[in-house]
């Protein structure tokens, strides 16, 4: 986790200029792939505590 972050922190200028550079559309879209792959890791991840 703390990998992710120091990343996330050292490319954040970059990933929003990219993300600015997107049409409208596909900015929406690329916030619906986030939001659907959050609901998975989270889903799996409860489906996971639950069975064992």
């Amino acid at each position: 986790m703390e990998k992710i972050k120091y990343w996330l922190q050292e490319h954040w200028a970059a990933i929003m200029a990219w993300y600015d550079g997107l049409e409208p559309l596909y900015q929406y879209g690329v916030l619906f792939l986030l939001i659907i792959a959050v609901i998975l890791l989270f889903s799996f991840y409860s489906l996971r505590k639950v069975t064992r």
